[in-house]
């Protein structure tokens, strides 16, 4: 129990950190030896990836520090000594290992920041992390063998455990990486449908008259966006009172739905499948909505890529769910 409280700390540093970078947190699962921590987006620079990444092992590092200083504290040989031991070292292994250069580790996605920011491409960072992933799993299994041939039957299945972890992890990634590919030439902003903004008191029968094929933003008096009108419900109301406000049946914008016109369209497909979003506001250098992009839309763009793949890439290929911000 305490030892899953030590996970659970690791990644609610992830998930602090995440939320001061305004990210919002969807939530953590706790398995037997680690956890996953899911965020709503992904990090829309190298900054942010290092920043998340690095606080989940700093936490960990904290902890096997401060029960390190209570362990010296404590009688040796009583059970609190040895449980306090125990968290120590449970608590730098988890540093240490999470630290190791290789996705899906955090310093695996330390790396992977860390050749975004020099090659401004994160795709080439995720490449670089997922052969560090290949490299510190075949390290593991030498590992294990060594331990095997001095008869150390437990650590030597702990090492392949953990080397399938990583080897698992790095495949994912790969995989998830490929599934990045978007079309060349093809923006963000051609797929935006267009908008027309109107007041949120807008009547719900005019602002589905207005709409027509575009969609529609319903603003406060003051100019703040308030939120999308959700069509289907929309029409529903209008049957019921067509007069009722708009504002009844308006999806709120909330700082994940908002995209930049330069932003990366793969990023923004993922963004969008991985939170489940449905609609997401474009907006121009001024700051002005530009359009709304729907999740199928950007779907179905990112697909397009995928028949021009050479045949030799097929059976290449393994498999993830966005590991969100994961850890062993």
């Amino acid at each position: 129990m305490l030892l899953g409280a030590s996970v659970l700390a690791h990644e609610l540093g992830h998930c602090v950190a995440a939320r001061l970078l305004g990210m919002q947190v969807i939530g953590v699962r706790l398995y037997l030896l680690g956890g996953v921590s899911e965020l709503a987006r992904l990090p829309r620079g190298p900054r942010e990836e290092a920043v998340i990444a690095a606080t989940g092992p700093a936490v960990s590092a904290v902890l096997a520090g401060g029960f390190w200083l209570i362990v010296n504290a404590v009688s040796s040989g009583t059970v609190g000594w040895l449980l306090l031991m125990l968290l120590t070292l449970s608590n730098l292994v988890i540093a240490v290992f999470n630290l190791l250069p290789a996705l899906p580790l955090d310093g695996g996605r330390v790396l992977r920041a860390g050749v975004w920011q020099a090659s401004g491409n994160r795709r080439a960072g995720t490449a670089t992390a997922v052969v560090g992933g290949y490299v510190i799993a075949l390290l593991l299994v030498g590992w294990a063998i060594v331990l095997l041939v001095d008869g150390d039957f437990l650590p030597a299945g702990i090492a392949v455990a953990m080397s399938l972890f990583v080897a698992v992890g790095a495949a994912a990634e790969r995989q998830q990486n490929r599934r990045a590919d978007w079309p060349a030439g093809l923006t963000i902003a051609s797929l935006a449908r267009p908008v027309v903004q109107l007041p949120t008191e807008t009547p719900v029968a005019l602002a589905l008259d207005a709409a027509a094929d575009r969609a529609v933003i319903l603003t406060e008096a003051d100019g703040v966006a308030r939120g999308l009108l959700d069509e289907p419900a929309a029409r529903a109301m209008a049957e019921r009172d067509p007069r009722a406000p708009a504002s009844l049946v308006a999806r709120p914008l909330t700082p994940d739905a908002i995209v930049l016109v330069d932003d990366d369209p793969a990023e923004v497909a993922q963004r969008s499948r991985t939170a489940g979003m449905v609609d997401l506001l474009l907006v121009d250098e001024s700051g002005q909505p530009a359009g709304v992009l729907r999740g199928a839309d950007l779907l179905a763009a990112q697909n397009r890529s995928a028949p021009a793949r050479s045949g030799w890439l097929q059976h290449r290929s393994a498999q993830h769910k966005t590991s969100r911000e994961g850890n062993a």
